[in-house]
C-alpha cells in the first residue's frame, strides 16, 4: 500500500531524528573514549583546591582527554572533587575519561622534590642567591641559564636584546616571588622558567578593562611591571599599595619626577635602608630624581598585590608620602609640598629614622 504524503514526511522526520540521536550518542562516546595505542607521557600538576572543572581544562589543554566538559561531568558523577589530592600525576595523551579519572583517584606520585621560597622585593642577584641556598644548584648555574637567553618570556616583555648598555639586569622583575615545589630532577632552566611562567599567569589575571585603561594612558603591561616594582620597594603594607600606586599615577600625569629613593640605591647597586641625598645624585636611567618617568626595567621582583595595585590605583589627590613618625611602617600622605616637608621633618626627628 502506498504511503500518503503526510506519512512519508513523518517517516523522513523519524529517520532524521534517529540519525541525529545516533550521531549524538556516537559523538559523546567518542569524547569519552581515548586514542588507540600508547600516548605520550604527560606530567600534570594539580594544585591545592583544584576542582574537576579546572583539572578538566588542564587535561584537555595537555591532550590527555578530548573534552574538558565530558571529563567534568563524569568526574563529578564519580565524586572526584571530594577525593582529588594535590600533587603531580604521570598521565598520557589520548586517555579515556575513565582512565584519567582512575589515575587521579589513585593519588599523586610520591616523587622526590625540593621546595624553595623567594620573597617579594629581591633583585635577580638576590633571587639567585636564595635559589642557591634552597636548591641543588649554585648561583653560577642559574646565571648561565640567564646568560644563554633560552628562557621563554611572555609576549608583552620587550626583546631583551633591545635593552641598552645602561640596563643593569634585563631579567629584573621577571622571576616571580613565590613558594615553589619542583621535582628533584628539575634543571636550573626548569626552575627559572617556572618562575617566569608564574609571572605570566599572574599578569593574565588582570581584568582586561584595567589593562585597556592603562594602555589608553600610555602604559603597557611591561610598564605596569616596572611601576609595580617601585610600589613593591616602597611599602610593606598591602592596603597602602593602591594609595602609593595612586601617588605614582598622579606624579606621572603631572609630569613630576617620581623621586623614589629605592631607584637611587638600585642605580648604585646597593642594598640598605638609609638613602642619602648624595645617593640620588648618581647619573643613571634608574635614578627617578634625575630622570623623568619610569626606569627602563623593574628594580626588583614583584608580588601580585603590587601588580594589581598599579592597574587599580586608588583615586587620590596625594602627590607625596613619607614613613610615619610613629614607627609603624605605614606612610603619611600629602597633597602639598609644604605639608609633606612638615611630615618629613617629623619623621627625621623620630626614633625610627635610620
Amino acid at each position: 500500500m502506498a504511503l500518503s504524503r503526510g506519512s512519508k514526511i513523518f517517516l523522513v522526520i523519524g529517520v532524521v531524528v534517529v540519525l541525529l540521536v545516533g550521531g549524538g550518542l556516537y559523538y559523546v562516546s567518542w569524547l569519552l573514549r581515548g586514542e588507540s595505542g600508547p600516548g605520550e607521557p604527560v606530567a600534570v600538576q594539580v594544585s591545592s583546591g583544584a576542582t574537576a572543572a579546572t583539572v578538566g581544562d588542564l587535561l584537555q589543554e595537555e591532550g590527555v582527554v578530548r573534552s574538558a566538559l565530558a571529563f567534568r561531568l563524569v568526574a563529578r558523577s564519580r565524586d572526584l572533587d571530594d577525593s582529588l589530592q594535590a600533587g603531580t600525576y604521570d598521565l598520557e595523551t589520548g586517555m579515556s575519561v575513565d582512565e584519567a579519572i582512575d589515575a587521579l583517584l589513585g593519588g599523586p606520585l610520591a616523587r622526590e622534590t625540593f621546595r624553595f621560597t623567594v620573597q617579594e622585593g629581591l633583585t635577580v642577584e638576590q633571587t639567585l642567591a636564595r635559589l642557591a641556598e634552597q636548591s641543588p644548584y649554585g648561583v653560577e648555574e642559574y646565571r648561565a641559564v640567564l646568560d644563554e637567553g633560552a628562557l621563554s618570556l611572555p609576549d608583552w616583555v620587550p626583546p631583551l636584546d633591545d635593552f641598552g648598555p645602561d640596563v643593569r639586569e634585563p631579567y629584573e622583575g621577571l622571576l616571580f616571588p613565590e613558594t615553589y615545589e619542583m621535582f628533584a630532577e628539575a634543571t636550573p632552566q626548569d626552575v627559572l622558567q617556572r618562575m617566569i611562567d608564574q609571572l605570566g599567569q599572574v599578569v593574565d589575571t588582570i581584568p582586561e578593562e584595567q589593562v585597556e585603561a592603562k594602555a589608553a594612558a600610555g602604559y603597557e603591561l611591561y610598564d605596569g611591571l616596572v611601576a609595580a616594582s617601585l610600589i613593591e620597594r616602597e611599602t610593606r603594607i598591602d592596603e597602602e599599595r593602591p594609595v602609593v600606586a595612586g601617588v605614582i599615577a598622579n606624579r606621572l600625569e603631572e609630569g613630576m619626577p617620581l623621586q623614589i629613593d629605592a631607584t637611587c640605591l638600585y642605580a648604585l647597586g646597593e642594598h640598605r635602608e638609609r638613602v642619602l641625598q648624595a645617593d640620588c645624585e648618581v647619573e643613571s636611567p634608574y635614578n627617578t630624581y634625575l630622570v623623568q618617568g619610569l626606569p627602563p626595567t623593574p628594580i626588583s621582583g614583584v608580588g601580585a598585590a603590587s601588580i594589581r595595585a598599579f592597574f587599580a590605583p586608588e583615586e587620590t589627590a596625594f602627590l607625596y608620602y613619607v614613613l610615619s613618625a610613629d614607627c609603624s611602617g605605614r606612610h603619611e600622605f600629602s597633597r602639598t609640598l609644604d605639608e609633606h616637608n612638615q611630615k618629613v621633618a617629623e619623621f627625621r626627628e623620630s626614633d625610627c629614622a635610620p
